[in-house]
């Protein structure tokens, strides 16, 4: 079955010192091994850098080393689904009809592309915010 990892996953996996370390990269690990499949967004990797490089001393990661853990680490090991104008536009209307505004439309990206990718489940420490949205799979923590 088809996983699709949220940032909030990603990032606790490939740094050690995290709290949810073990947990997001034995899910990551079985995901990615048989037949199962992890996903990841374009946006979700662009997210990964953003959030490997400005996490609090002293478990902020370098830009290079940033860079190697997401296209030789990350991108390795998932599929990387690209992110549509159109999608895009499915989105807006997602969030605008259900009433939500500001960053949720991040979330919405990702959710977008794992029902578009038939992904069985959604990986996030965020459930809150993705459960708002109505996800027609399944949204779970590690």
């Amino acid at each position: 079955m088809k996983s699709l990892f949220d940032t909030s996953v990603l990032i606790a996996a490939v740094i050690k010192s995290h709290p949810n370390h073990e947990a997001s990269l034995a899910c990551l690990r079985k995901a990615t091994r048989g037949r199962n499949e992890g996903v990841v967004t374009t946006h979700g990797l662009a997210e990964c850098y953003t959030g490997l490089t400005s996490l609090p001393m002293p478990h902020r990661v370098p830009p290079l080393v940033a860079k190697r853990m997401i296209v030789d680490g990350l991108s390795e090991q998932l599929e990387v689904s690209e992110i549509s104008s159109e999608d895009y536009f499915t989105v807006i209307e997602r969030v605008s009809d259900l009433g939500l505004r500001s960053g949720v439309i991040y979330d919405a990206l990702h959710l977008q592309v794992a029902e578009k990718t038939l992904c069985g489940r959604l990986f996030t420490y965020n459930l809150k915010d993705f459960e708002r949205l109505g996800p027609k799979l399944k949204v779970l923590t590690p």
